[in-house]
């Protein structure tokens, strides 16, 4: 059992959203694009698909990086996605900006005020972002954009339903056919994760830097 392979597999069902997001910005020529806690890659092997950019993607768990180069050499994508194990909070870690930066879950492992900060230190002036979080205290992230200079393009909405039948419903199906202790303990966090429903609503919001 790959339970890499399985959460990806999965997780692919939601790309369709990220993609809608991704194309609410204007279509920028050959864009540097920053992919901040890019995770496995899931979404971004799916939106490299859109653009002619590259793709620079950026997280620190070693065993998410490793399965992430192993799918962009099978798919020949080394020249379209640059993978760079390190922290994306690190101030000095690039010295140019990006065009265009996605956050996918990573102001859950940052915090909210901190991850917006590191995004925005990576952020081309008139650059765009797509930050995918929570959509608990959306009235004060909200005005934290406006604070910061950052204008709300767009949003999308997902809620507990989407998640549950696009996401869990799928690695749930997906894991029982195994019967081993790490199937055990994701379909145990599964039945956490629907019992606590409502937790589950999150939102993407395509915002503009004009700072």
């Amino acid at each position: 059992m790959n339970i890499n392979q399985i959460k990806d597999d999965c997780r692919k069902n939601l790309n369709k959203y990220a993609v809608e997001a991704f194309l609410k910005i204007p279509t920028l020529k050959l864009p540097l694009i920053l992919d901040a806690g890019c995770g496995t890659g899931v979404p971004a092997l799916a939106l490299i698909e859109h653009t002619d950019g590259v793709i620079y993607a950026v997280d620190n768990d070693a065993e998410c990086i490793s399965w992430f180069r192993n799918k962009t050499s099978e798919n020949k994508l080394n020249d379209k996605i640059i993978i760079i194990k390190d922290s994306i909070l690190k101030p000095s870690l690039f010295d140019f900006k990006f065009d265009i930066i996605l956050a996918e879950g990573l102001l859950n492992a940052t915090g909210f005020q901190k991850g917006i900060q590191a995004l925005l230190n990576n952020s081309k002036n008139g650059g765009f972002l797509i930050i995918h979080d929570e959509l608990r205290d959306d009235p004060f992230k909200k005005r934290y954009f406006r604070d910061n200079h950052l204008s709300l393009i767009h949003e999308i909405k997902l809620d507990e339903n989407i998640w549950l039948n696009e996401y869990f419903l799928c690695l749930e199906n997906k894991l029982k056919m195994y019967e081993n202790n790490i199937a055990k303990k994701e379909l145990s966090s599964i039945e956490n994760q629907k019992n606590n429903a409502e937790n589950l609503k999150s939102i993407y919001y395509i915002l503009r830097n004009h700072y």
